[in-house]
Order: C-alpha cells, then structure tokens, then sequence
C-alpha cells in the first residue's frame, strides 16, 4: 500500500521524480505535500478503496490529532488505510 500511495502522491504534485518514501512526512514543516494536495491524495485514496469495496474515512477525529494523525508519514496512511479496509472487508 505504501507504493500505491507514493504513486498517487508524485501524480498530485506532478512530479514523478520526487523523492518520497515510507518514512516521508505528509504535511507540516518537511511535509510533501500542501494541504490541498493532501485532500486530493485523501480524494483519491477514496476512490481506491470504493474500488475495492470498503469506504476510506480520512476526517475522523483521531486522522485530525497532532500526536496520533494518520498524516504523519507515508506509513502511517498506508497503515490507516490497510486497517480500515481490513475492518471493512
């Protein structure tokens, strides 16, 4: 999951070259992406799980905490992501 998401974050900023890995940051000071390219990385992630079945919640009040966000790497998403499809399925 971590690969596809690094995909669709490099097809969002346009820029296939960029340098994002598991342990990148999402948002803030050394984050990849600005806030609205973290909602259409969220938007499509949506997409995805639609496609495979299940429905992806990205607003929740523990994707929206400092300390706990989903938000804080790469990782971190995949991991939320396979969590809830996993749930769901």
């Amino acid at each position: 999951m971590t690969e596809q998401i690094i995909e669709v974050i490099r097809d969002v900023s346009g820029d296939e070259a960029m340098d994002v890995s598991e342990d990148s940051s999402l948002v803030g000071e050394r984050g990849v992406l600005d806030s609205m390219g973290l909602v259409q990385v969220c938007l499509r992630l949506e997409e995805l799980a639609d496609d495979q079945g299940f429905s992806f919640d990205w607003t929740s009040e523990a994707a929206m905490s400092r300390s706990r966000s989903i938000f804080r790497s790469v990782r971190s998403l995949a991991d939320e992501f396979t969590r809830q499809r996993d749930v769901q399925c």
